[in-house]
């Protein structure tokens, strides 16, 4: 059974409102960010990006630091509740262990990382790229499979600056956030 809102909120029309983290979560739509209080929906995965966020959950997960797990999606992180709360849901983020014990992080993630889909690579490399280092995230990947390559960002002062980029078959070493090869290639269906 749905929850009453009040006012009365329906994600699929437009708010005129912001909504506050309490409506917000209120909502049972799983596929949903809240971007300056509006409520952004998102289209579910194809199969191509689930297996790339699968297969990077494996391989990152064998090298995260103790204390670490991976989080796939959908898990809601609270970037900032003020001035307008904004909720995002990062493809998978390396968190610690308490933060994944939680209902949503409110901390930043060790990494995020997104997989670019069609209608979300403004959203990825733009918008996210932006709030993440705003709100105080440090690592961050953006995973392009058309390419194939996966740009390895590292938050500098309050922007993220790129690292590396590891394209097609060849191989990429990373020493941060944790020692890591990563092979874009490997990533595609």
């Amino acid at each position: 059974m749905r929850p009453t809102l009040a006012p009365m909120v329906d994600p699929f029309v437009v708010v005129r409102e912001p909504l506050s983290l309490d409506e917000f979560f209120r909502i049972d739509e799983v596929l949903i960010e809240l971007v300056d209080g509006q409520p952004i929906l998102m289209s579910a995965a194809s199969g191509p990006h689930q297996y790339a966020v699968t297969r990077l959950v494996r391989a990152i997960d064998d090298a995260c630091p103790a204390g670490t797990v991976v989080v796939p999606s959908p898990i809601d992180w609270v970037l900032w509740e003020v001035p307008r709360a904004t909720v995002r849901q990062p493809d998978l983020a390396v968190v610690r262990i308490e933060q994944a014990r939680a209902i949503r992080l409110t901390e930043p993630p060790l990494l995020a990382v997104e997989v670019l889909s069609p209608s979300s690579v403004e959203r990825d490399a733009v918008a996210k790229r932006r709030d993440y280092a705003r709100a105080g995230c440090r690592h961050y990947w953006i995973v392009n499979l058309s390419v194939p390559e996966v740009v390895i960002l590292t938050r500098r002062d309050d922007e993220f600056v790129e690292t590396a980029r590891a394209v097609g078959s060849v191989a990429v070493t990373l020493t941060e956030p944790f020692p890591l090869t990563v092979r874009a290639a490997d990533l595609v269906l």
